[in-house]
């Protein structure tokens, strides 16, 4: 047999040999690698502050001295202290603002319903107390007039106002304003006026 023949036949039966060998897995330890879970990358887009818009309110109104007509509406007036609360408009329906000129004067009347003693006498008495204000001259305005948060109402204040001691104890019994407010074109027409009851 040849040489060459006989070292392949050596050579394969070692490696069937050591093939066949008893290899016990126990005595081996297999490592294996760690997985490693990367977590997704979160991007938090960057906080943007936005400030508010700020949008001034545009006025829908006119001043009083630009309104060329004046409409005066009494919402409420107090017969006991005066208080009143009213709204300045143009013929347009635009509330009118800045009023500071005015003349308000408050009436006093007798019931209707009660007689007289005297059979010739007026029944139409009355008594009157006035408040005035010219921005002219507006250290000597008396009474308060203020605009209020909505545009074209205002409040007016008749401070001290006192019907009463102009006449008879108990005589006063009906209440009624007038109110004329005046603009450098306009004014509004005079109106005599109730109070609420």
């Amino acid at each position: 047999m040849k040489i060459k023949y006989l070292s392949a036949i050596l050579a394969s039966s070692l490696l069937i040999i050591g093939c066949g060998s008893d290899n016990d897995d126990d005595d081996i330890i297999t490592v294996e690698p760690p997985v490693v879970v990367t977590p997704p990358v979160v991007v938090v887009p960057p906080v943007v502050v936005v400030p508010p818009v700020v949008v001034d309110p545009v006025s829908e109104g006119v001043t009083v001295d630009e309104a060329t007509d004046i409409s005066m509406q009494l919402d409420s007036f107090d017969a006991a202290t005066g208080a009143l609360t009213f709204t300045l408009t143009n013929a347009d329906g635009k509330a009118i603002t800045n009023a500071s000129d005015y003349d308000i004067v408050y009436f006093g009347y007798p019931d209707p319903a009660s007689p007289s003693i005297k059979p010739k006498a007026w029944k139409r008495w009355h008594v009157t107390q006035s408040f005035k204000c010219d921005k002219t001259d507006s250290d000597n305005c008396v009474g308060l007039l203020q605009e209020t948060d909505v545009e074209g109402k205002y409040t007016f204040d008749a401070t001290d106002l006192d019907l009463g001691s102009k006449a008879a104890a108990g005589a006063v019994e009906v209440f009624k304003v007038a109110v004329q407010i005046h603009g450098s074109i306009a004014s509004n027409e005079i109106t005599l006026i109730a109070a609420d009851e």
